[in-house]
């Protein structure tokens, strides 16, 4: 018998059992293999043996960016000395509320020209009371306010005063109060330069008048020249005639120089300035008790303008008149100069009626005689007396006029602020 013929039963099991394993397992290699090659050569799933892939952002993909800081706002007080009436209009949906509050005091679809009065109680808009110190009013639409004929952007705070006046103050981002001021101080004819030279200039009094406001106090500076010149986006005059305040011009100087400010060892300073300074600046010592540092500097540029040199004469009795309360001399009979005109400080002079004397100075002569500067000499000739002068305001700092010279002599902006404010350096802050 041959030699398996020997094994027995369970020996045959379970060596067929064993074959069975094996097959199985060789069958299963095959598909995985096959498998595999499979996978390999879908051009789908061959992730590691193509090239690496870049996806290029969309043009409409956000990509981050710092977020910008927005501007300091301005406090701009447009009722100087307070009115006992202002008109406020309204031209679209808006709400009344406490300033610093979100809870609406009153709100409507529009204001038609309404009259704003206060008394010792309450602030009245138009028919509406309001048992309140002081009122926000927030308008849907920017610019949306006009108060007293003159069309605003931001807000406008009502503010009942102790001796029952009433003031409105405009509270707005700088950088768009700037682009009223530019135009309402500086002509759209000036040069580029000059004109964002008076936006620098501009940007750094204001800033300078909010660091250094009261913190009592509901505005940091006016609109009037007693500040700088704002007159909103837009005015009706008198006549009736509707005039813009701001233009796309005022609007560009100010975004070439977004802010950007004048500063003398790392601070902000009073930027004063004038319209047209007659051949030199004034040293600020003599004038402003914040403008010692401001020194007198020649300006050769302001020549074409027709406040350059000026002559106003007086009737010698009418000049004694105008005279009388500041110098207590009821005629006067002769003048000498002390100060000035051309040496860059203010005029000064001795008075006399022949027996007593009186000393005046040029800010408080122009002030009784109407002049355009206190930059002047007094000639007295028989029957009359003559005020020849240079200049048109108090000629410290920056010259409006100077400036449009230089910038038609092709000076940049820097070299300009820098001939009116000598030992300075502009300084671009973060917003």
């Amino acid at each position: 018998m041959a030699r398996g013929d020997d094994r027995k039963p369970k020996d045959s099991l379970k060596t067929l059992g064993v074959w069975l394993i094996l097959v199985a397992a060789t069958v299963m290699l095959v598909i995985v293999v096959r498998v595999d090659s499979s996978r390999e050569d879908s051009p789908a799933l061959r992730v590691k043996s193509a090239r690496p892939v870049v996806v290029k952002p969309s043009v409409n993909s956000e990509r981050p960016s710092k977020t910008p800081i927005a501007p300091p706002t301005i406090r701009v007080n447009l009722t100087p000395g307070g009115e006992s009436s202002l008109q406020l209009e309204i031209r679209g949906p808006y709400t009344v509320r406490r300033i610093g509050g979100t809870r609406e005091l009153g709100k409507g679809a529009r204001l038609a020209p309404a009259k704003v009065v206060a008394n010792k109680t309450e602030i009245r808009i138009g028919s509406v009371s309001y048992p309140e110190t002081q009122l926000e009013v927030v308008s849907k639409d920017d610019p949306g306010m006009r108060v007293n004929n003159h069309l605003y952007r931001g807000v406008i705070r009502l503010c009942r005063r102790t001796d029952g006046l009433i003031s409105a103050v405009n509270v707005l981002p700088m950088e768009e109060y700037l682009a009223s001021v530019v135009d309402s101080e500086m002509p759209a004819a000036f040069p580029e330069a000059a004109r964002q030279a008076q936006a620098i200039v501009s940007r750094t009094y204001a800033l300078y008048q909010k660091e250094h406001a009261d913190p009592a106090a509901v505005y940091d500076l006016f609109s009037t020249q007693r500040s700088q010149k704002y007159l909103g986006v837009e005015y009706t005059t008198d006549s009736g005639r509707r005039l813009a305040g701001e233009s796309a011009s005022s609007r560009a100087a100010v975004a070439a120089t977004r802010g950007m400010v004048c500063m003398k060892n790392a601070k902000l300073f009073c930027t004063y300035y004038s319209a047209v300074c007659g051949g030199r600046t004034t040293s600020g010592a003599g004038v402003f008790a914040d403008a010692s540092d401001l020194i007198s500097v020649p300006c050769e540029w302001c020549h074409e303008s027709d406040h350059y040199r000026w002559t106003v004469p007086f009737e010698r009795a009418d000049f004694s008149k105008k005279t009388q309360q500041l110098t207590s001399l009821p005629k006067i009979t002769s003048v000498r100069q002390t100060a000035g005109p051309g040496t860059g400080v203010i005029s000064r002079f001795r008075l006399a009626d022949g027996a007593k004397t009186a000393e005046a100075n040029g800010i408080e002569l122009r002030d009784r005689l109407g002049l355009r500067s206190p930059h002047f000499a007094l000639v007295i000739e028989k029957d009359k007396v003559r005020a020849e002068g240079r200049g048109h305001g108090h000629g410290v700092g920056f010259c409006q006029w100077g400036a449009r010279g230089q910038g038609l002599a092709g000076k940049t902006v820097k070299e300009i602020v820098a001939h009116y404010y000598p030992g300075t350096e502009l300084k671009k802050l973060d917003y």
